[in-house]
């Protein structure tokens, strides 16, 4: 019995290390280190749901440990971290300059709102150990997210990991040794960096809402009206949070709000709304126009195809957002005050096919509730 237990657990271990077989000798099953970190502390955080995608800047990491790398590492550790937020699809867009260097919050401030961003991500590590492959390795990250606009501090949190090296453990017939991993500095920065992006991805709407396109305005207000209450307190917030544990692997599911997807069609390049397209908006302005929907609050999204440029297309997807808005607000009445909007770009297709049925599913319009 206990060679079969034995057996069992020198697979389990081999599944995921190495396994260095010997007829003489023991057999010897080499893992890589765990990173053992902290618990995340979160000690600043807003208030209430955001319901308005937010485009971010990233800037280089402040070491403030005196180092003879200082820039390299500035750069270095803020270009894993970014990395691992782009693979969350926290935000539409964050920007990232490598050749920069750490200039401080108020210079860092003036460069996102310079490029645009509504976010600045400031990054600050007050200590860290290189043992690279020989000892342990340890960093302790703070993050900070600014407005840009305002400079208002919206989230703080901090998190410590490290990679420590392990006596050997010997089980008679084999042995199982824990090695120090190439790059340790990256498996720990891009584990904080996934915790730390779930407190946000709860805060932040779902890149991927699944809404479905309206053809009249009983569509519209079905998907709309809201069947129950928006989870926007602090309380649905705090849930979503990380648990305090060593490794809190899960990811907080972000809450889904009430939308629709519209097939607006505009002129190639333009915001200049096509006539084909008023009888669709016209059931939007009467589904906003009843009951139920009268006075609430919308965010009109824009989305572009995956042609042309980045930054372009952003700026021509707010363009026709903005038409949107102006045609509801002239023509049916709606407050002006009660409708928001934003531009996605290409940054969140709902295919990747290429035929021109696909492209124009992708250069659509998204209405939803803001409350």
């Amino acid at each position: 019995m206990k060679k079969v237990f034995i057996l069992g657990l020198l697979l389990t271990l081999s599944a995921c290390a190495y396994v260095d077989p010997s007829l003489t000798d023991q057999t010897k099953v080499y893992t890589d280190a765990p990173v053992r970190k902290s618990s995340l502390q979160v000690s600043v955080h807003p208030k209430s749901k955001q319901y308005r995608p937010l485009t971010a800047y990233f800037h280089p990491f402040a070491i403030q440990q005196p180092n003879s790398d200082y820039e390299y590492l500035s750069t270095s550790f803020a270009q894993i971290f970014h990395n691992v937020w782009m693979e969350e699809r926290l935000f539409p867009i964050m920007e990232f300059q490598p050749g920069t260097r750490y200039l401080g919050l108020t210079r860092a401030l003036e460069l996102a709102r310079r490029r645009g961003a509504d976010l600045l991500v400031l990054g600050m590590v007050p200590y860290f150990y290189a043992g690279n492959t020989l000892d342990e390795t340890a960093i302790t990250i703070q993050i900070n997210v600014y407005s840009a606009g305002t400079g208002n501090l919206l989230w703080t949190m901090m998190q410590s990991g490290r990679i420590e090296d392990q006596f050997p453990e010997d089980y008679f017939y084999f042995r199982h040794d824990t090695r120090l991993p190439q790059g340790p500095f990256q498996k720990i920065i891009r584990s904080i960096a996934r915790d730390m992006a779930t407190p946000l991805k709860a805060w932040l709407p779902a890149p991927d809402a699944g809404y479905q396109f309206a053809q009249d305005a009983r569509d519209v207000e079905a998907n709309l009206t809201p069947t129950a209450p928006p989870p926007s307190s602090v309380e649905q917030m705090e849930s979503n949070l990380p648990d305090e544990t060593d490794a809190p692997e899960a990811q907080a599911d972000r809450p889904q709000i009430n939308g629709v997807n519209l097939n607006v069609e505009f002129d190639f390049d333009k915001s200049t709304i096509r006539a084909a397209s008023y009888p669709l908006l016209d059931s939007v302005g009467e589904a906003l126009s009843t009951p139920e929907l009268k006075g609430k609050r919308i965010i009109i999204g824009g989305h572009t195809d995956a042609k042309g440029d980045e930054k372009y297309n952003l700026a021509l997807s707010k363009k026709r957002a903005e038409a949107v808005k102006a045609y509801l607000v002239n023509k049916w009445g709606i407050p002006s005050d009660l409708i928001q909007t934003v531009g996605y770009g290409k940054s969140r297709p709902l295919t990747d096919g290429t035929t021109k049925e696909a492209l124009q599913k992708n250069r659509r319009v998204e209405v939803r509730l803001a409350e």
